[in-house]
Parts: structure tokens; sequence; C-alpha cells
């Protein structure tokens, strides 16, 4: 579910015009950090860019209403601290199954408050 105090202040802050524009450029950052996640898991790779796809999807999901995927990339940003692949993966697996609802939730979320 999307953080509707989030949404409603930016609403209120820089108005419902600008907070349209923005949550289309969110949609499309969130999906490019995610495809990078989802990326790692079928491929593998640098668990240090891992990380800093998930540290910039938690501040994106955070900032723009998406608690729920803003949590998942601080969990998987935290597993990537560690050393544990194990719980690198399910952080992802968990980030890919859950953000992009949580992402979408928050954009058509912002788009009612707005009213469109």
């Amino acid at each position: 579910m999307a953080d509707t105090d989030i949404l409603e202040q930016m609403i209120s802050d820089i108005g419902a015009g600008a907070v349209v524009s923005l949550m289309d450029i969110f949609q499309k950052d969130a999906d490019t950090r995610l495809a990078a996640v989802a990326d790692y898991l079928e491929h593998g790779g640098d668990v240090a860019q891992l990380r800093k796809q998930a540290h910039s999807l938690k501040g994106l999901c955070l900032t723009y209403g998406a608690t729920a995927a803003g949590d998942a990339a601080r969990v998987l940003q935290a597993a990537c601290d560690g050393d544990d692949e194990a719980q690198i993966r399910e952080a992802a697996r968990t980030v890919v199954d859950t953000a992009p609802d949580a992402i979408r939730d928050a954009r058509e979320t912002a788009l009612k408050l707005a009213g469109q």
C-alpha cells in the first residue's frame, strides 16, 4: 500500500502537475533498477553494484511513497553488506517479487490524489 501521507505532501509542496510528471520519471528509474536486480539473480555479478542499485531503489521508493518496495530494497542493501550469497539472493528475489506492485500502487495512488 502506498504511503498517502508522502504523496499528499508532495502534491501540497510542488503541485499535482509536477507530481504526475515526477511519477513517470520515478517509474522509469525504478524499473531500470529493478531490471538490474533481476539481472543479478539471473546472471550473478558484482555485489557492490547490486548494493548501489538497492540503495538507489530504496531512496526512490521511500521518497515516492512505495514503502514496501523501499523496505525490501533496504533489506537487500543490508544483505549486500554481509557475506552470505544465499541471503543476498533471497533479498533480491523479494525485491523482484514485491517491488513492482508497490511501485505501481504508489504511482496509481499519486495520480488519483492528483486528480488524474
